[in-house]
C-alpha cells in the first residue's frame, strides 16, 4: 500500500536551504506570461500566484519606437528623451475589485518605485478606476482626466496641476474623477477636471476619495513621494509628485532646441489644431454659480477677400410694338323696347278710343219707294 512519497526523499528537500518554493507548490509561469502579454484593461486571474509570482506582473521597459508613436499622440514633441522615460505594467484592482492590466508612463530614474506602489495598492486591494496611456484621449488630456483615468506622463497641463513634473514623468495623478484639483482663488474656485465639481465636499468620507488617511498616501510616501491634497489654497487631490525630482533646466541647448521646434512645428498649424495644445485651465466656481466652464481660446477666423467680378452690361434691344389700328365700326343702333301696357283707355263721342281716327261716316242713301217710285 503506498502512503505518498517516501521519508527519505522528502527529508532531503526538508534541509534544503536553497530551495526556491514551497514544497508541492504548482508553477504558475505560464500564465504570470500570459499577463505580461496581455492588452492594458484585460482583466486577469492571479487566484494561487505566489508573491514573486504576482511581483513578477509588476515591471518596466523602455521606450521602443511603437510607444513612441503612442506618445506622440498624447502631445510628445521631445519634451524629454524617451531614454530618461520607462513603460511600466502593473495590476490594479478595478472598481468592481476585478485584477486589471494597467499601463503608465513615468521618467526611468522612478519607475522601480512606481512598480512597488501599485504592488503595494494591489496587495492591500486598493481600488483604481481606470490606468491606461492618455493617447487614446489624444492631445484632450482634460477628456483623459474627466474618464477618471490614472495617469504618470501628461502633456499640456497648467503649472498649477503639476505641469513640468508630470511632463518629465515624476507625478501620478490617481482617480483624477474623484480627486480633483480645488484651488481658492478667494471669492471663487478654480476646479479640475470640470466634472470633479461634483465631489468637492471633502468633508465626507466617500468611496475612492484620497484624504489625509488613505492607503495611497501610506503606500506613495513610502517611496518617497508627496500628496499635494493637504496643500493650503491648492488643494490636488489626486496629485502625487516625487520628492527627489530634479529642478527643471531649460537653458540647456536641448531644451531651447526642442522648444524652438515645438513653436515652429505649432505655427505651421491651423489655428483650430493649436488650441487643442494649448494647456488646461481649471473651470470657476463662485458662491451663486456652481460652475463656469473654461473660457474657450479665441480663434480668429482669416478674412478671405472674395474677387469682385465686373457683371458684362448686355444690351438690351428695343422692339417697337406695331401699332393695331383698331377699325371704327358704326356702332348698332339698339331700339328701346316699347312699353307696351296698356294704360287709361278713353272713348270719344264719336265712338272712337283716344288716338283713334273718327269712324267713316257712310252718307245717308234713300231708296225708291216699291212700286210707286218717287
Amino acid at each position: 500500500m503506498k502512503y505518498g512519497p517516501s521519508l527519505f526523499a522528502i527529508i532531503p528537500q526538508l534541509t534544503n536551504n536553497e530551495k526556491t518554493a514551497p514544497l508541492n507548490r504548482i508553477s504558475h509561469a505560464s500564465e504570470v506570461n500570459k499577463i505580461k502579454e496581455a492588452n492594458a484593461l484585460d482583466e486577469v486571474s492571479v487566484a494561487g500566484f505566489s508573491d514573486d509570482e504576482l511581483r513578477e506582473c509588476f515591471f518596466s521597459q523602455s521606450i521602443d519606437d511603437k510607444l513612441k508613436e503612442r506618445l506622440v499622440k498624447m502631445g510628445y514633441a521631445d519634451q524629454i528623451p524617451t531614454d530618461q522615460l520607462n513603460y511600466v505594467r502593473v495590476l490594479y484592482n478595478d472598481f468592481n475589485g476585478r485584477a486589471t492590466v494597467g499601463e503608465i508612463v513615468v521618467n526611468s530614474a522612478i519607475a522601480k518605485q512606481i512598480e512597488n506602489v501599485f504592488y503595494d495598492l494591489f496587495l492591500h486591494k486598493y481600488q483604481i478606476g481606470k490606468m491606461i496611456l492618455p493617447d487614446a484621449y489624444g492631445t484632450r488630456i482634460s477628456e483623459s482626466y474627466a474618464d477618471n483615468n490614472t495617469v504618470g506622463l501628461a502633456f499640456n497641463l497648467t503649472d498649477d496641476n503639476g505641469g513640468s513634473l508630470h511632463s518629465r514623468g515624476y507625478a501620478v495623478d490617481l482617480n483624477p474623477l474623484y480627486n480633483p484639483l480645488i484651488k481658492d482663488n478667494g471669492s471663487s474656485l478654480s476646479v479640475f477636471p470640470m466634472e470633479g465639481q461634483l465631489y468637492l465636499d471633502r468633508t465626507i468620507n466617500a468611496d475612492h476619495y484620497i484624504h489625509a488617511n488613505d492607503y495611497a498616501v501610506e503606500a506613495f510616501k513610502k517611496e518617497g513621494f508627496n500628496w499635494k491634497g493637504n496643500a493650503t489654497g491648492l488643494n490636488d487631490y489626486k496629485h502625487f509628485e516625487y520628492s527627489g525630482a530634479p529642478a527643471q533646466t531649460t537653458s540647456t541647448s536641448s531644451a531651447q532646441s526642442s522648444s524652438a521646434s515645438s513653436q515652429t512645428d505649432q505655427a505651421s498649424q491651423p489655428q483650430s489644431d493649436q488650441s487643442l495644445s494649448q494647456p488646461v485651465e481649471e473651470p470657476v466656481v463662485t458662491p451663486d454659480q456652481d460652475v463656469t466652464t473654461p473660457d474657450q481660446p479665441v480663434i480668429d477666423q482669416p478674412v478671405i477677400d472674395q474677387p469682385v467680378v465686373d457683371q458684362p452690361v448686355i444690351d438690351q434691344p428695343v422692339v417697337d410694338q406695331p401699332v393695331i389700328d383698331q377699325p371704327v365700326g358704326d356702332q348698332p343702333v339698339v331700339d328701346q323696347p316699347v312699353d307696351d301696357t296698356p294704360g287709361e283707355i278713353i272713348i270719344n263721342p264719336d265712338g272712337t278710343m283716344d288716338g283713334e281716327s273718327p269712324m267713316p261716316v257712310e252718307p245717308d242713301v234713300i231708296y225708291p219707294e216699291e212700286d210707286g217710285g218717287f
